[in-house]
Protein backbone atom coordinates (compact mmCIF):
# COMPACT_ATOMS: atom_id res chain seq x y z
CA UNK A 1 0.00 0.00 0.00
CA UNK A 2 0.93 3.79 -0.16
CA UNK A 3 2.26 5.53 2.76
CA UNK A 4 1.78 8.61 3.97
CA UNK A 5 5.53 11.02 3.93
CA UNK A 6 4.42 14.77 5.11
CA UNK A 7 2.02 17.27 5.64
CA UNK A 8 2.20 20.99 5.79
CA UNK A 9 -0.57 23.71 6.40
CA UNK A 10 -0.34 27.58 5.32
CA UNK A 11 -2.58 30.32 6.32
CA UNK A 12 -2.82 33.90 4.67
CA UNK A 13 -1.34 36.51 6.73
CA UNK A 14 -4.73 38.46 7.75
CA UNK A 15 -5.49 37.13 11.09
CA UNK A 16 -8.69 38.51 12.69
CA UNK A 17 -10.69 38.12 15.83
CA UNK A 18 -13.72 36.57 15.99
CA UNK A 19 -15.13 39.81 17.36
CA UNK A 20 -14.03 42.29 14.98
CA UNK A 21 -15.49 39.67 12.19
CA UNK A 22 -18.67 39.90 13.83
CA UNK A 23 -18.65 43.85 13.55
CA UNK A 24 -18.09 43.00 9.85
CA UNK A 25 -21.35 41.06 9.71
CA UNK A 26 -23.30 44.16 11.08
CA UNK A 27 -22.31 46.49 8.65
CA UNK A 28 -22.78 43.33 5.95
CA UNK A 29 -26.47 42.58 7.55
CA UNK A 30 -27.23 46.26 8.23
CA UNK A 31 -31.11 46.76 8.07
CA UNK A 32 -31.86 43.14 8.29
CA UNK A 33 -32.97 42.82 12.10
CA UNK A 34 -33.61 39.06 11.52
CA UNK A 35 -30.03 38.51 10.63
CA UNK A 36 -28.95 40.75 12.59
CA UNK A 37 -30.28 38.60 15.56
CA UNK A 38 -28.55 35.66 14.61
CA UNK A 39 -25.26 37.08 15.11
CA UNK A 40 -24.81 35.55 19.12
CA UNK A 41 -23.83 32.52 16.44
CA UNK A 42 -20.30 33.73 16.29
CA UNK A 43 -20.32 33.74 19.78
CA UNK A 44 -21.12 29.89 20.01
CA UNK A 45 -19.91 28.54 17.41
CA UNK A 46 -16.42 28.09 18.92
CA UNK A 47 -14.58 29.78 16.58
CA UNK A 48 -11.97 32.42 18.38
CA UNK A 49 -9.87 33.55 15.19
CA UNK A 50 -9.70 33.08 11.76
CA UNK A 51 -7.14 34.11 8.94
CA UNK A 52 -8.61 35.39 5.78
CA UNK A 53 -6.55 36.47 2.31
CA UNK A 54 -7.59 39.97 2.27
CA UNK A 55 -7.85 42.93 5.02
CA UNK A 56 -10.96 42.60 7.12
CA UNK A 57 -12.81 45.76 5.03
CA UNK A 58 -12.72 44.02 2.05
CA UNK A 59 -15.79 41.64 3.09
CA UNK A 60 -17.25 44.53 4.26
CA UNK A 61 -17.83 45.65 0.83
CA UNK A 62 -20.16 44.37 -1.93
CA UNK A 63 -18.33 42.52 -5.01
CA UNK A 64 -19.70 40.54 -7.50
CA UNK A 65 -18.90 36.52 -8.61
CA UNK A 66 -16.27 38.23 -11.31
CA UNK A 67 -14.17 39.92 -9.10
CA UNK A 68 -14.46 37.43 -5.92
CA UNK A 69 -13.18 34.70 -8.14
CA UNK A 70 -9.95 36.56 -9.97
CA UNK A 71 -9.73 37.42 -6.40
CA UNK A 72 -9.45 33.28 -5.10
CA UNK A 73 -7.40 32.57 -8.23
CA UNK A 74 -4.65 34.60 -7.51
CA UNK A 75 -4.45 33.91 -3.55
CA UNK A 76 -5.44 30.45 -4.27
CA UNK A 77 -2.52 30.37 -6.30
CA UNK A 78 0.09 31.86 -3.39
CA UNK A 79 -1.35 29.81 -0.83
CA UNK A 80 -1.32 26.73 -2.03
CA UNK A 81 2.39 26.80 -3.13
CA UNK A 82 3.46 28.01 0.05
CA UNK A 83 1.86 24.70 1.18
CA UNK A 84 3.08 22.54 -1.29
CA UNK A 85 6.72 23.42 -1.00
CA UNK A 86 6.50 23.13 2.85
CA UNK A 87 5.11 19.40 2.21
CA UNK A 88 7.73 18.65 -0.15
CA UNK A 89 10.62 19.73 1.89
CA UNK A 90 9.70 18.53 4.76
CA UNK A 91 9.23 14.89 2.63
CA UNK A 92 12.33 15.49 1.26
CA UNK A 93 11.31 15.05 -2.23
CA UNK A 94 12.62 17.38 -5.15
CA UNK A 95 9.87 19.01 -7.14
CA UNK A 96 11.34 17.10 -10.21
CA UNK A 97 10.75 13.94 -8.69
CA UNK A 98 6.68 14.07 -8.10
CA UNK A 99 4.79 12.06 -10.33
CA UNK A 100 1.45 12.94 -9.74
CA UNK A 101 -0.28 16.41 -8.26
CA UNK A 102 -3.88 16.44 -6.99
CA UNK A 103 -5.58 19.22 -6.31
CA UNK A 104 -9.08 19.55 -4.68
CA UNK A 105 -11.11 23.09 -3.74
CA UNK A 106 -14.26 24.21 -4.42
CA UNK A 107 -14.58 27.71 -3.32
CA UNK A 108 -13.65 29.15 -6.65
CA UNK A 109 -13.61 28.17 -10.34
CA UNK A 110 -10.20 27.52 -12.50
CA UNK A 111 -9.96 27.19 -16.08
CA UNK A 112 -7.20 26.01 -16.39
CA UNK A 113 -7.30 24.41 -12.80
CA UNK A 114 -5.20 24.70 -10.20
CA UNK A 115 -2.80 22.05 -10.51
CA UNK A 116 -2.30 23.34 -14.16
CA UNK A 117 -1.35 26.69 -12.92
CA UNK A 118 1.12 25.71 -10.06
CA UNK A 119 3.24 23.35 -11.98
CA UNK A 120 5.81 26.17 -12.58
CA UNK A 121 6.02 27.81 -9.88
CA UNK A 122 6.38 24.72 -7.81
CA UNK A 123 8.93 23.23 -10.75
CA UNK A 124 7.29 20.29 -11.11
CA UNK A 125 7.90 18.48 -14.58
CA UNK A 126 5.97 18.99 -17.34
CA UNK A 127 4.82 15.79 -17.75
CA UNK A 128 3.29 15.30 -14.08
CA UNK A 129 -0.03 13.71 -14.07
CA UNK A 130 -2.62 16.56 -13.00
CA UNK A 131 -5.90 15.25 -11.16
CA UNK A 132 -8.42 18.27 -10.15
CA UNK A 133 -11.17 17.70 -7.89
CA UNK A 134 -13.96 19.88 -7.35
CA UNK A 135 -17.02 19.17 -5.52
CA UNK A 136 -16.30 17.88 -2.84
CA UNK A 137 -16.05 20.40 -0.38
CA UNK A 138 -15.12 19.86 3.29
CA UNK A 139 -14.17 16.65 2.59
CA UNK A 140 -11.68 17.35 -0.20
CA UNK A 141 -8.62 17.15 1.67
CA UNK A 142 -9.06 13.80 2.73
CA UNK A 143 -10.36 12.97 -0.19
CA UNK A 144 -7.45 14.08 -2.10
CA UNK A 145 -5.65 11.47 -0.45
CA UNK A 146 -7.31 8.91 -0.52
CA UNK A 147 -7.57 9.52 -4.93
CA UNK A 148 -3.13 9.84 -4.12
CA UNK A 149 -3.24 6.18 -2.49
CA UNK A 150 -4.71 4.36 -5.27
CA UNK A 151 -2.94 5.98 -7.91
CA UNK A 152 0.31 5.41 -6.48
CA UNK A 153 -0.38 1.95 -4.65
CA UNK A 154 2.56 -0.02 -4.68
CA UNK A 155 4.19 2.07 -7.80
CA UNK A 156 7.43 3.97 -6.60
CA UNK A 157 5.32 7.10 -7.28
CA UNK A 158 4.96 10.42 -5.64
CA UNK A 159 2.13 12.27 -5.12
CA UNK A 160 1.44 15.64 -4.22
CA UNK A 161 -1.86 16.40 -2.55
CA UNK A 162 -3.54 20.19 -2.10
CA UNK A 163 -6.18 21.59 -0.31
CA UNK A 164 -6.42 24.84 -0.95
CA UNK A 165 -10.26 27.16 0.11
CA UNK A 166 -10.88 30.55 0.38
CA UNK A 167 -14.06 29.67 2.32
CA UNK A 168 -14.01 34.15 3.48
CA UNK A 169 -15.51 34.60 0.51
CA UNK A 170 -18.70 33.32 1.45
CA UNK A 171 -19.41 36.67 3.27
CA UNK A 172 -22.80 38.19 1.32
CA UNK A 173 -24.73 41.23 1.30
CA UNK A 174 -27.35 39.36 -0.86
CA UNK A 175 -27.64 36.86 2.22
CA UNK A 176 -30.81 35.94 3.16
CA UNK A 177 -31.19 33.03 6.16
CA UNK A 178 -29.76 31.84 8.70
CA UNK A 179 -27.17 29.51 7.03
CA UNK A 180 -25.88 32.93 5.38
CA UNK A 181 -25.00 34.02 9.20
CA UNK A 182 -23.58 30.28 9.92
CA UNK A 183 -21.30 30.48 7.07
CA UNK A 184 -20.21 34.37 8.06
CA UNK A 185 -19.83 32.93 11.57
CA UNK A 186 -17.33 29.63 10.83
CA UNK A 187 -15.62 29.90 7.27
CA UNK A 188 -11.67 30.64 7.00
CA UNK A 189 -8.80 30.67 4.32
CA UNK A 190 -6.21 28.05 4.22
CA UNK A 191 -4.20 25.54 2.52
CA UNK A 192 -2.89 21.47 3.42
CA UNK A 193 -0.69 19.87 1.39
CA UNK A 194 0.30 16.13 2.04
CA UNK A 195 2.98 13.55 0.04
CA UNK A 196 1.91 10.44 -0.67
CA UNK A 197 4.19 7.23 -2.23
CA UNK A 198 3.96 4.56 -3.04
CA UNK A 199 5.43 1.26 -1.67
CA UNK A 200 5.30 -0.40 1.63
CA UNK A 201 3.17 1.23 4.37
CA UNK A 202 -0.78 1.68 5.33
CA UNK A 203 -3.12 4.36 3.39
CA UNK A 204 -6.55 2.90 2.87
CA UNK A 205 -9.22 5.12 1.45
CA UNK A 206 -12.76 4.92 2.14
CA UNK A 207 -15.88 6.60 0.81
CA UNK A 208 -19.48 6.62 1.45
CA UNK A 209 -22.40 8.16 0.14
CA UNK A 210 -25.33 8.26 1.97
CA UNK A 211 -28.30 7.88 -0.13
CA UNK A 212 -31.42 10.61 -0.97
CA UNK A 213 -29.31 13.35 0.53
CA UNK A 214 -27.97 15.24 -2.71
CA UNK A 215 -29.44 18.54 -1.76
CA UNK A 216 -28.27 18.83 2.03
CA UNK A 217 -25.02 20.35 2.08
CA UNK A 218 -22.72 22.34 -0.40
CA UNK A 219 -22.09 25.50 -2.20
CA UNK A 220 -24.19 27.42 -4.63
CA UNK A 221 -22.46 29.88 -6.79
CA UNK A 222 -24.63 33.52 -6.77
CA UNK A 223 -23.90 36.89 -8.74
CA UNK A 224 -21.82 37.67 -5.39
CA UNK A 225 -19.95 34.48 -5.19
CA UNK A 226 -20.44 31.77 -2.45
CA UNK A 227 -23.86 30.70 -0.28
CA UNK A 228 -23.68 27.95 2.22
CA UNK A 229 -26.12 25.33 1.46
CA UNK A 230 -26.53 23.34 5.29
CA UNK A 231 -29.73 21.38 6.18
CA UNK A 232 -30.43 20.65 9.58
CA UNK A 233 -30.93 17.24 8.82
CA UNK A 234 -27.28 17.17 8.38
CA UNK A 235 -26.64 16.06 12.42
CA UNK A 236 -29.04 13.57 12.82
CA UNK A 237 -27.93 11.84 9.11
CA UNK A 238 -24.34 11.79 10.72
CA UNK A 239 -25.64 10.38 14.10
CA UNK A 240 -27.52 7.93 12.14
CA UNK A 241 -24.81 6.81 9.43
CA UNK A 242 -21.81 7.66 10.53
CA UNK A 243 -20.92 4.85 13.01
CA UNK A 244 -21.45 2.24 10.33
CA UNK A 245 -19.46 3.98 7.67
CA UNK A 246 -16.30 4.66 10.28
CA UNK A 247 -16.44 0.65 11.51
CA UNK A 248 -16.71 -0.14 7.73
CA UNK A 249 -13.54 1.97 6.67
CA UNK A 250 -11.73 0.91 9.87
CA UNK A 251 -11.86 -2.42 8.93
CA UNK A 252 -11.50 -3.72 12.96
CA UNK A 253 -8.75 -1.65 13.43
CA UNK A 254 -9.10 1.19 16.53
CA UNK A 255 -6.88 4.23 15.54
CA UNK A 256 -5.00 6.04 18.34
CA UNK A 257 -5.55 9.60 17.13
CA UNK A 258 -8.98 11.09 15.10
CA UNK A 259 -8.39 14.00 12.22
CA UNK A 260 -11.93 14.99 12.06
CA UNK A 261 -13.11 17.87 10.06
CA UNK A 262 -14.05 20.47 12.21
CA UNK A 263 -17.47 21.70 10.83
CA UNK A 264 -18.65 23.15 13.82
CA UNK A 265 -19.83 22.12 17.51
CA UNK A 266 -22.77 20.29 16.62
CA UNK A 267 -20.78 18.12 13.96
CA UNK A 268 -18.22 17.72 16.99
CA UNK A 269 -21.25 16.29 18.80
CA UNK A 270 -22.46 14.41 16.41
CA UNK A 271 -19.03 12.43 15.73
CA UNK A 272 -18.84 12.06 19.80
CA UNK A 273 -22.03 10.52 20.13
CA UNK A 274 -21.52 8.23 16.79
CA UNK A 275 -18.11 7.03 17.45
CA UNK A 276 -17.87 6.85 21.43
CA UNK A 277 -14.87 9.96 21.04
CA UNK A 278 -13.78 11.65 24.05
CA UNK A 279 -12.60 14.80 24.60
CA UNK A 280 -9.08 14.13 24.07
CA UNK A 281 -9.89 12.53 20.35
CA UNK A 282 -11.90 15.68 19.31
CA UNK A 283 -8.94 18.20 20.67
CA UNK A 284 -7.21 18.85 17.69
CA UNK A 285 -10.62 18.96 15.75
CA UNK A 286 -11.45 21.37 18.19
CA UNK A 287 -8.22 23.03 18.70
CA UNK A 288 -8.50 23.72 14.67
CA UNK A 289 -12.07 24.99 14.75
CA UNK A 290 -11.15 27.84 17.23
CA UNK A 291 -7.95 28.81 15.73
CA UNK A 292 -8.93 29.40 12.05
CA UNK A 293 -12.59 27.92 11.66
CA UNK A 294 -13.46 26.03 9.14
CA UNK A 295 -11.42 26.15 6.06
CA UNK A 296 -13.50 23.54 3.90
CA UNK A 297 -11.90 20.52 1.97
CA UNK A 298 -8.20 21.22 4.30
CA UNK A 299 -9.44 21.75 7.92
CA UNK A 300 -9.25 17.70 8.62
CA UNK A 301 -6.03 18.18 7.22
CA UNK A 302 -5.25 20.82 9.58
CA UNK A 303 -6.14 18.67 12.13
CA UNK A 304 -4.23 15.75 10.99
CA UNK A 305 -1.09 18.54 11.07
CA UNK A 306 -1.10 19.11 14.63
CA UNK A 307 -1.33 15.90 16.04
CA UNK A 308 1.39 14.24 13.57
CA UNK A 309 4.03 14.97 15.70
CA UNK A 310 2.79 13.12 18.73
CA UNK A 311 2.61 10.16 15.83
CA UNK A 312 5.05 7.40 16.83
CA UNK A 313 5.92 4.28 14.49
CA UNK A 314 2.83 1.72 14.44
CA UNK A 315 0.22 4.33 15.08
CA UNK A 316 -2.60 4.54 13.30
CA UNK A 317 -4.33 8.03 12.36
CA UNK A 318 -8.02 7.99 10.86
CA UNK A 319 -8.64 11.36 9.00
CA UNK A 320 -12.60 12.13 7.89
CA UNK A 321 -14.82 14.55 6.39
CA UNK A 322 -18.07 14.96 5.54
CA UNK A 323 -19.01 16.94 2.31
CA UNK A 324 -21.50 17.55 -0.43
CA UNK A 325 -23.23 14.37 -1.97
CA UNK A 326 -23.68 14.15 1.17
CA UNK A 327 -20.98 11.77 1.83
CA UNK A 328 -17.83 10.71 4.12
CA UNK A 329 -14.49 11.03 2.93
CA UNK A 330 -12.34 9.06 5.06
CA UNK A 331 -8.29 7.47 5.16
CA UNK A 332 -7.06 4.99 7.74
CA UNK A 333 -2.77 5.89 8.20
CA UNK A 334 -0.18 3.93 9.39
CA UNK A 335 2.29 6.02 11.03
Amino acid sequence: MARFAAIHVALPPHRVPQAELRRIAEKVYAGRRELLALLRLFDRCGVEARHLSFPPGYYAEPRPFEARNADFLRKAVELGAQAARGALEKAGVRPERVDHVIVATTTGLATPSLDALLVEPLGLRPDVRRWPLFGLGCAGGVGAIGRAAEIVGERHETALVLSVELSGQVFSHEALSPVDVLGAALFGDGAAAAVVRGGEGLLRPSSRLFEKSAEKMGWRFGGDGLRLVLSEEIQPLLRAGLRGAVEAALGGERPRFWALHPGGPKILEAYAEALGLSEADLGPSRRTLARIGNVSGASALFALAELWPETRPGDRVFAAAPGPGFALESVLIGC
